[in-house]
């Protein structure tokens, strides 16, 4: 995991956008130009093992985020989310949710079309960093319940 590079405080912090891949530079871009200093982009660049200390001492410095996203750019059904999304939720209060902010289930990996691969693009990191997806994308941001569990150290 990386952690963000940029000097946010960390008590203001309210979400957590986690992201693995090249979509980093779009959301890194997009919170710098919409000046979002509560969300904090965390790197997830290895997913098996999967690093749950370091998840957990991210959930732990954020500890006023309770909004944890998975932002990827591939369709739902053939990016990460499927594979990682019971290790993300397993570490979450009672009081977090964890969203998904990207592209729908799709049989094809793109659009094959520019301008709606770039319109698709642009929505998913406004669901990612604002949390309240435009009308596009509502039904590509899900919320999940939160686990039972609290977290350590919170």
């Amino acid at each position: 995991m990386i952690d963000d590079i940029d000097d946010l405080k960390a008590s203001a912090v309210t979400r957590v956008v986690l992201c693995s891949g090249k979509v980093y530079f779009d959301l890194l871009k997009a919170r710098r130009e919409v000046k979002a200093d509560s969300v904090a982009i965390v790197r997830l660049e290895q997913l098996y093992p999967f690093p749950s200390d370091e998840y957990e001492a991210i959930l732990r410095k954020y500890s006023n985020a309770h909004e944890i996203v998975w932002c990827q750019e591939e369709p739902q059904n053939q990016g990460s989310w499927y594979q990682i999304r019971h290790r993300l939720q397993s570490k979450l209060g009672p009081l977090d949710e964890l969203l998904y902010a990207g592209r729908a289930g799709a049989a094809a990996p793109a659009t094959g079309i520019s301008a709606l691969h770039e319109q698709q693009q642009k929505n998913l990191v406004t669901a990612a960093l604002q949390g309240v997806p435009p009308e596009e994308t509502a039904r590509q941001t899900m919320r999940l319940p939160a686990a039972a569990q609290t977290r350590t150290g919170s």
